[in-house]
C-alpha cells in the first residue's frame, strides 16, 4: 500500500500525470488524446480508477473507486489505443490490487523518439494539465525541435569554394586525407548529397563546420549573442539594463565554441560593480561553462531562426538554446541516462574529426556541470524547457552558494517528493515560520521549487516539490 499512499499524495495533475475516473461520455476520447499528447512531449503516466484530486472533495482512499467501476471503458480505451499512428508499443498497464473489488492500473507512456504520434489525423502534444492540438505549422517546427527531423543533413544552396578554408584544412589533413577536390571528399564522407536535380550541394552541417561565414550564407540564424546585465532582471524599453553594447559571436562551429568560452569566462573573471560599489564575482566553474556552451552549440535546433542567446546577471547566468530535449532526453533525466541519439549527429561526428574538438558528449558534459558546481558548493544546473519555453532549452548556473539547509530539503524531495513548511523546519532545524517560508519563496524564484497551492487556501497546506522530478519517476 505504500505506493498507493504516494500516488494518493500526489496534489494536482501536470505535464507527466493525469487521473482518471472511468466515468462520462467522453473519457475514451480524451484518454486517447491524452497517451498520445503525452507521447509527444517527454512522456508521462495516466492513472485509472482514481478520481483527480483538484475536481474532487473525496480525499484518501475515499478517491479510489477502481477500475471495476467501468470495466467496458478499460476495454474501449485499449481497443481505440489500436487506432494510433504509428502503434505505440508497450503499452501495458501495471495492476495494483486495492481491495477485493478494487483494482487501479497505471499507464506508463514513454517520450516519442523518432515521430509525432496522431489519432484522427491529429496531432497532439501535452501542456501542464491540458492538451493541445497542434496545426500543420506547429507540427513542422515541433518536428525539428525535438529532433525528428535533422536540418545538419539538409542541403544548402552554397558553393563548394566558400567551404574551401583553413578549417576544411584542417579537417582534411587530421582525417589524413591527401587529394581530392572538395566536393568529391565531402560527398565521400557525406557532407554533401545530390538533390532531386543530381546537382551536388553541401549539407548544412559541412557549411557551419567549415566556411568563414557561415550566418551569411544559410536561411537560418547560427551565432551567439551575449549580453551582461545589471542586477537580476532584464528591463526593456528606452533605458535597457545592458552593461556595455551586445556582442554576437559568429563563424565556424569550432571558432563559436572556443571564443564563446573565452569571451563569458573573461566577463565572469572580471566581474560586474553592484549598486553598493563593491565588484560582485562569479564562482560558476570554468569547466561548468565550457560544457554548457559547447552543448548548446552542438546540440540546437539548427532549423529555428533564432540565435543561442547568453545572459549574465550579477546573480547567473543563463544559456538559452533552440530546440527541446531530443530522443529519449527530458528535464527530469537529463545526465543521468545517456541519449538515444543526437540530434545534429552529422555535425557532431565530423567535429570529433578536427584537432583538438571540444568535448561533444551530452551526457557527460551534463555530470561534469553538476560535479563542478558541487564541488564550489553551489546549486546545481537547472534547465528550463517546454512548456515554460516552447521551443528552446535555458540551462541556469546560480552564483551563490547552497546553504545546508538546501541539501537537506533536496535530498528529502527525491525521495518523498513533497514537504511543507513544518517538515521542511522538522528536517532543517529551522525554528521560524517565516524564515522558513523566506527560503521557500527564494527557492521558489529560483527555479528550484515548485509551489503547490492548496485548495483550501490554508498556508499551512501549501506543499514544494522539486521542479525538475517527475512524481512517478520511480514507480
Amino acid at each position: 500500500m505504500e505506493k498507493v499512499e504516494e500516488i494518493l499524495n500526489i496534489p494536482e495533475e501536470t505535464q507527466a500525470i493525469e487521473f482518471k475516473r472511468l466515468e462520462g461520455k467522453k473519457v475514451v476520447k480524451k484518454t486517447i488524446q491524452t497517451i498520445v499528447a503525452m507521447a509527444n512531449t517527454d512522456g508521462g503516466t495516466i492513472i485509472f480508477g482514481i478520481d483527480d484530486p483538484e475536481k474532487t472533495q473525496l480525499k484518501g482512499f475515499d478517491r479510489i473507486f477502481g477500475i471495476e467501476e467501468n470495466k467496458e471503458l478499460v476495454d474501449e480505451i485499449f481497443q481505440e489505443i489500436k487506432r494510433i499512428i504509428p502503434p505505440i508499443s508497450n503499452l501495458n498497464p501495471n495492476l495494483i490490487k486495492i481491495s477485493d473489488d478494487k483494482t487501479i492500473a497505471l499507464l506508463n507512456i514513454s517520450k516519442a523518439t523518432e515521430s509525432f504520434y496522431s489519432i484522427d489525423d491529429r496531432v497532439w502534444i501535452r501542456l501542464h494539465k491540458s492538451n493541445k492540438k497542434l496545426i500543420p505549422q506547429e507540427i513542422v517546427k515541433f518536428s525539428y525541435a525535438k529532433g525528428f527531423e535533422k536540418a545538419d543533413k539538409e542541403l544548402a544552396d552554397v558553393s563548394f569554394e566558400l567551404l574551401q578554408t583553413s578549417f576544411f584544412e584542417d579537417w582534411r589533413k587530421n582525417r589524413k586525407i591527401t587529394e581530392g577536390k572538395i566536393e568529391d571528399i565531402l560527398f565521400q564522407t557525406g557532407l554533401a548529397r545530390k538533390n532531386n536535380n543530381s546537382q551536388l550541394n553541401p549539407t548544412r552541417a559541412a557549411v557551419l563546420l567549415f566556411a568563414q561565414f557561415p550566418a551569411n550564407l544559410l536561411d537560418t540564424k547560427c551565432a551567439i549573442r551575449i549580453i551582461q546585465l545589471r542586477g537580476t532582471i532584464e528591463k526593456f524599453g528606452e533605458a535597457p539594463n545592458y552593461l556595455g553594447n551586445p556582442k554576437t559571436i559568429g563563424g565556424p562551429i569550432i571558432d563559436i565554441i572556443r571564443n564563446t568560452q573565452e569571451y563569458v569566462l573573461s566577463l565572469l573573471k572580471s566581474g560586474v560593480v553592484i549598486r553598493s560599489g563593491f565588484i560582485n564575482t562569479y564562482k560558476i566553474p570554468e569547466r561548468a561553462v565550457k560544457e554548457a556552451i559547447t552543448n548548446a552549440v552542438i546540440h540546437r535546433d539548427y532549423h529555428l531562426k533564432r540565435d543561442i542567446e547568453i545572459r549574465i546577471f550579477e546573480d547567473r547566468l543563463e544559456i538559452l538554446s533552440p530546440g527541446l530535449f531530443p530522443y529519449n532526453i527530458t528535464k527530469s533525466n537529463i545526465g543521468y541516462v545517456r541519449s538515444d541519439g543526437e540530434r545534429n549527429n552529422l555535425l557532431v561526428e565530423h567535429l570529433r574529426e578536427f584537432p583538438e574538438p571540444p568535448n561533444l558528449n551530452l551526457n557527460e558534459g551534463v555530470r561534469a556541470m553538476r560535479i563542478e558546481m558541487n564541488k564550489k558548493n553551489l546549486y546545481q544546473p537547472i534547465f528550463f524547457t517546454y512548456p515554460m519555453y516552447e521551443d528552446s532549452v535555458n540551462v541556469v548556473f546560480l552564483n551563490e552558494e547552497q546553504p545546508t539547509e538546501w541539501e537537506k530539503i533536496k535530498k528529502y524531495l527525491e525521495e518523498k517528493k513533497y514537504l511543507n513548511n513544518k517538515i521542511a523546519r522538522d528536517i532543517t532545524g529551522v525554528v521560524q515560520t517565516h524564515k522558513m517560508s523566506r527560503m521557500f519563496r527564494k527557492w521558489v524564484e529560483k527555479g528550484l521549487l515548485l509551489k503547490i497551492e492548496a485548495k483550501s487556501h490554508n498556508p499551512k497546506d501549501v506543499k514544494y516539490k522539486l521542479a525538475n522530478i517527475e512524481e512517478l519517476q520511480n514507480i
